[in-house]
């Protein structure tokens, strides 16, 4: 599990600020996975992230398999997404 939130903080290095993916960073050290997803769509939808498909392709199946994801984070993300 580790490994593919590091490979979307890594994927999203263009998106976040080192702060920001430090922050995830300890999240997902401390296996409160739910609470990196949460504070990941925060950051994206806080400061008017460009939101792509495939981007929220990674975090909705990371979603999916993370148990206590508050699901109107991951509902505000899609409305969010831009298709340009």
């Amino acid at each position: 599990m580790e490994a593919e939130f590091e490979e979307l903080i890594h994927s999203s290095q263009g998106m976040l600020s080192a702060n920001e993916a430090s922050e995830l960073r300890e999240f997902i050290g401390a296996r409160q996975y739910a609470l990196a997803l949460e504070a990941l769509c925060g950051i994206l939808l806080d400061e008017n992230k460009h939101v792509t498909p495939k981007l929220y392709s990674r975090i909705h199946g990371l979603v999916e398999v993370t148990d206590g994801v508050d699901p109107s984070v991951i509902d505000s993300l899609r409305a969010a997404v831009r298709y340009d």
